[in-house]
């Protein structure tokens, strides 16, 4: 009976693990980090418009979120950018004129934040309350943006999955 158990479990294990690892979408590398940074800030700077994109695109993107609902497309300066939900999770994935992902932003619930960065943000800004939490996937690196309140000041961090500071905008 412990045979078949650990078995199974095991068994349980290697499908989670594979069905995790085949849901993560191809990210371009393309581009540098840098570059990626520069596009998504002449996007965000730019008067966007509502598009259908390409089949390519519109391939790509079913690839990439098979799950995905209620999706909106808009483009600027070259840039398309899709918002939309897996189940109750809103997503938006940005990606070039030929199909290739440039990054990705995922809400993140409180209690599904690393600990790691749990803990960096809490010593960083001490007595600040937790908002708005986005996991960013940009090439092979993964970064949170907390939002942090604490009376009048808000604070939007960023910090890499290992806990280590990048950044800080004041609001």
């Amino acid at each position: 009976m412990k045979t078949i158990t650990k078995t199974f479990v095991l068994s349980l294990i290697c499908v989670l693990s594979f069905q995790f690892t085949a849901a993560q979408p191809t990210m371009s590398s393309k581009y540098t980090d840098t570059e990626v940074d520069g596009m998504i800030r002449a996007y965000k700077t730019s008067h966007s418009k509502d598009v259908r994109p390409s089949v390519a695109l519109q391939q790509q993107f079913i690839k990439d979120f098979p799950k995905a609902r209620d999706i909106e497309w808009e483009v600027a300066a070259n840039i398309y950018e899709a918002e939309f939900e897996i189940g109750r999770t809103d997503y938006k994935a940005y990606y070039d004129r030929n199909a290739g992902l440039l990054m990705y932003i995922q809400e993140v619930r409180g209690s599904e934040l690393p600990a790691i960065v749990k803990n960096g943000a809490e010593a960083k800004y001490p007595n600040y309350k937790f908002d708005d939490i986005k996991r960013i996937v940009k090439g092979k690196e993964i970064f949170y943006q907390v939002e942090m309140k604490k009376e009048q000041l808000e604070i939007k961090a960023t910090f890499r999955e290992n806990g280590a500071f990048v950044k800080e905008i004041l609001d």
